[in-house]
């Protein structure tokens, strides 16, 4: 008994020893333990709620957009695409607001503001999805202002596999607005062929069988 209360008596002795040396910084590491663990949980619930703020604004945005039948109202598109590039400046909603923007200028006939507009997400875009994206819109509108030099250079630019129809396809358009109808014969039948019968093929072959009639 003697021997273990003595052994008690050391390991209390100890845990005093210890504690002096190291109590403090214990109980500082527990409560930036607790802290950040609090602070982490405050993150996620702020995030949350900013997530949900600007999925509301983007489905606003994309609810009112026109379709070109009359109906929409552009109006709300630019409050809410305003409200989503102030307030999720840098954020892939940020970079669709540019493109409904874009696409908003265009209608209006505003090929200016939808190449700036278009520009702001190719400059510093959210992902690399979006950076395509509006790289292959800007080359349209390069396309309809004639500045195919311009056009031209953006194309020169790697392209992703899913991608790569579309933008031989605009290669087939600026050849043929400079008036190269073998160029242009062979981007459409390139772009058919990266296309693979899906989305824009039929539109792509169109153009292709207008070049053919011409010759």
């Amino acid at each position: 008994m003697a021997d273990y209360i003595r052994d008690e008596e050391e390991q209390a002795e100890r845990l005093r020893n210890w504690w002096q040396k190291n109590g403090v910084a214990t109980v500082v590491v527990i409560v930036v333990a607790v802290g950040s663990m609090i602070g982490w949980r405050q993150w996620q619930q702020h995030q949350s709620v900013e997530a949900g703020k600007a999925s509301g604004l983007y489905e606003k945005m994309i609810g009112a957009m026109p379709t070109g039948a009359g109906d929409g109202d552009a109006g709300v598109v630019k409050t809410n695409a305003e409200a989503l590039i102030d307030q999720f400046a840098g954020s892939s909603y940020a970079g669709y607001a540019h493109l409904a923007l874009a696409k908003l200028a265009v209608q209006d006939g505003d090929l200016d503001e939808a190449a700036s507009q278009l520009r702001l997400v190719v400059d510093k875009p959210a992902t690399k999805e979006l950076e395509h994206v509006a790289r292959l819109r800007l080359v349209r509108v390069l396309i309809a202002q004639n500045e195919l030099d311009a056009a031209g250079k953006e194309l020169g630019r790697t392209w992703p596999e899913a991608m790569q129809g579309q933008a031989l396809e605009l290669k087939g358009d600026v050849a043929k607005a400079r008036q190269q109808w073998d160029e242009a014969r062979d981007a459409y039948a390139s772009a058919l062929e990266a296309m693979g019968g899906q989305g824009g093929s039929d539109r792509v072959q169109m153009k292709l069988d207008d070049l053919n009639r011409q010759s």
